[in-house]
C-alpha cells in the first residue's frame, strides 16, 4: 500500500489560519466603514464630533489592508503580468518560468519581512501611544509584520509544492488550449496526458483540413 502524501492543506491548522485571517478582514472592514459612516452621521447632522475616530479606524484598517493582502497569497490571486502564458505553449518551459517567479517572489517577500520585523521589533521597544485615545502604535502596525510573514508562509509553501510536482510529474499546472510538451518531456513523464509538439500540429492540420472539406 503506498503511502499517502502529507497534505498541509488539509490539516487543522491550515483550515484555522484561513478562518482567522478572513475574519479578521471581515471585522477590519465592517467597524472601519462603521466608523467612517458614525463620524459623517455626528458631524454633519447631530453637529458634533466622533472623537479619535481616526485612530480607531487606522486600528482596524491596517489589520484589513495586510489581512487582505495575506488571503491573496492564501489563493495565489495577486495581480501579474503574465503575458509569457500567453505567447509560450511549451508547458515544461512555461512552468519552469513560473517556478522561478515563485522563487524571485519568496525572495523579495523574505527581505521585505525583515525589514518589517525590525520595524515592528523597534515598535515594541519605543512603545508609542496614539494623540487622542492612547493606543499603543504598536497593534495596528504589529498587522505589517503578520501581513508579510503570512505571506512569506503561503509563498513558501506554493513554491515548494509546485517545485516537488514540477520535478515528479513534469508539469504543475494545467494545460490550455494549445499547450504541448516536448517528446523528450513526453518520454521521461509518459503519464502525461498532453500532446507534443509535433502531434499539435498534426491535430491542427487535420481539423484544418477537415474545416477545409465542410
Amino acid at each position: 500500500m503506498a503511502k499517502q502524501q502529507f497534505d498541509l492543506t488539509q490539516t487543522l491548522f491550515w483550515k484555522i489560519l484561513h478562518q482567522t485571517i478572513k475574519w479578521l478582514m471581515i471585522i477590519g472592514s465592517v467597524v472601519s466603514t462603521a466608523c467612517m459612516v458614525y463620524a459623517v452621521i455626528v458631524r454633519y447632522i447631530f453637529t458634533g464630533n466622533f472623537y479619535g475616530s481616526d485612530e480607531v479606524i487606522m486600528l482596524f484598517a491596517f489589520w484589513l489592508y495586510f489581512m487582505g493582502a495575506a488571503y491573496g497569497s492564501f489563493e495565489n490571486s495577486h495581480i501579474k503580468a503574465d503575458l509569457l502564458n500567453v505567447y509560450i505553449k511549451n508547458m515544461r518551459v512555461k512552468d519552469g518560468i513560473a517556478v522561478f517567479a515563485q522563487f524571485c517572489t519568496v525572495v523579495v517577500n523574505t527581505v521585505i519581512l525583515v525589514w518589517a520585523t525590525r520595524y515592528f521589533t523597534s515598535e515594541i521597544a519605543k512603545w508609542g501611544l496614539s494623540t487622542s485615545l492612547k493606543i499603543p502604535l504598536v497593534i495596528p502596525k504589529s498587522a505589517i509584520f503578520f501581513g508579510f510573514l503570512l505571506m512569506e508562509f503561503y509563498h513558501v509553501y506554493y513554491l515548494q509544492r509546485d517545485l516537488r510536482t514540477y520535478f515528479k510529474k513534469g508539469i504543475f499546472s494545467e494545460p490550455r488550449p494549445g499547450d504541448y510538451i516536448s517528446a523528450k518531456v513526453k518520454a521521461k513523464y509518459p503519464e502525461l496526458d498532453i500532446p507534443t509538439k509535433e502531434e499539435r500540429a498534426a491535430q491542427a492540420k487535420d481539423a484544418s483540413e477537415k474545416g477545409g472539406r465542410e
